[in-house]
């Protein structure tokens, strides 16, 4: 779970204080590319810039399991070269998104993920031709009709779990390739375990469906990396927000923090939450997590207690997991509490669930600790809007009340 899966894609990557340095300078300048892969993700071309309408690329990264990113994109259009076809772009086409920052005329590329093509829009009339696509994110292979089961699936109890995730990723899609080519990225702690229960899907329901109950019962946060691997790692240190190293510095003298403002959601906040599992080997597994913490502003010795509709999840199969997953959820709740948006400069560094510093006088933030859990941008103007939450939001202590 590194912050920095990838700091370039150049053969010759910068190091992390040159690129603070470059990034800090009063004048970048950002670039943007997109790829269409092959099958088997290696590139097959990459689209000339200057297909790619003025500001036609809007990027959006969300911190939650699953989709994390989507991409708009808006492409010139004058010979049909966009238009969906056999021999072109067409249904699950792929796509490799890169951000570029330009230092002293040459450009170091940052891969951004790997996309697979939603819907598509063509405009034509009399004063241009234009194509815009999705460009959703690679796990939407899983949660689409692609990965929708014509029969049930199984996965039975004391299974290996990476197998289980090998075998859902070799899945033959009847065009004569699979789901996914790249190497599965799992937590060290994860490999040899067993399923402690049967997986069951029904037809008509996902193999997103299924990798979701497996990442369950290992107590996994899921996602596709910048590289387009699929990870998973323990939940219990994705949260853990003490030991995350600081990805930025946004001081009040600094020329990139602009407009910051905190949106406090009153009706939307949370500082308990219920996790009960399905009945498993006669007995019912359950946790109560609760936001005690007194130096947060919505902890429950401040607010009284604001509780969260009861989660009920399959495939927990102890109390420590149902705790594992309560904390998961309260965690995810706290971040709507207290809002931080602001637009800053361009900086290919910043990924959602790292920690920025921001310092503020009108928000009396000195050097305040702030978790990033979302991340937008168009080619337009290079200027990036972020959501964080405070960190002082987020610690939690365990009960076992049921």
């Amino acid at each position: 779970m590194a912050v920095f899966e990838a700091l370039t894609s150049n053969d010759n990557a910068l190091n992390y204080e040159l690129l603070k340095k470059y990034i800090n300078y009063p004048v970048v300048r950002p670039h943007y590319r997109i790829s269409v892969l092959n099958p088997d993700e290696t590139i097959n071309y990459t689209i000339p810039s200057q297909d790619i309408m003025e500001g036609g690329i809007s990027y959006t990264e969300e911190y939650q399991n699953g989709q994390r990113r989507n991409i708009s994109l808006e492409l010139i259009n004058d010979r049909g070269k966009y238009t969906p076809s056999i021999n072109g772009i067409w249904l699950d086409t792929k796509f490799l998104f890169e951000i570029g920052l330009e230092i002293k005329k040459e450009i170091y590329w940052f891969p951004k993920g790997i996309y697979i093509m939603g819907d598509v829009t063509l405009t034509d009339n009399d004063s241009e031709r234009t194509v815009s696509i999705q460009l959703k994110d690679k796990y939407a292979v899983f949660e689409g009709k692609m990965g929708t089961l014509e029969s049930a699936y199984e996965v039975e109890v004391g299974s290996d779990i990476e197998d289980a995730l090998k075998g859902i990723f070799n899945f033959a899609t009847g065009s004569g390739y699979i789901l996914d080519y790249k190497e599965i990225i799992m937590d060290t702690s994860f490999i040899g375990f067993k399923t402690q229960s049967t997986i069951r899907v029904e037809e008509g329901g996902t193999l997103g469906d299924v990798i979701a109950q497996l990442a369950t019962q290992l107590s996994a946060e899921y996602y596709y990396n910048n590289l387009g691997n699929f990870c998973l790692y323990p939940i219990n240190e994705t949260i853990d927000d003490s030991n995350k190293p600081i990805i930025w510095t946004f001081t009040k003298l600094n020329r990139d923090i602009q407009n910051l403002s905190v949106n406090y959601k009153n009706e939307e906040v949370i500082n308990v939450v219920k996790v009960v599992g399905d009945n498993i080997d006669n007995g019912i597994y359950s946790a109560v997590v609760t936001n005690e913490n007194p130096s947060s502003p919505i902890c429950i010795q401040r607010i009284g207690r604001r509780i969260a509709p009861k989660y009920t999840e399959p495939n927990i199969w102890n109390d420590d997991l149902a705790a594992d997953l309560a904390r998961y959820y309260l965690r995810q709740a706290s971040f709507i509490g207290v809002d931080f948006s602001t637009s800053v400069g361009f900086n290919p560094l910043l990924a959602v669930n790292n920690i920025c510093e921001v310092e503020s006088s009108n928000e009396n933030l000195r050097r305040e600790k702030l978790l990033l859990t979302s991340i937008s941008f168009t080619s337009a103007d290079g200027i990036m809007q972020l959501n964080l939450c405070s960190t002082k939001d987020l610690p939690f202590i365990y009960s076992n009340e049921v």
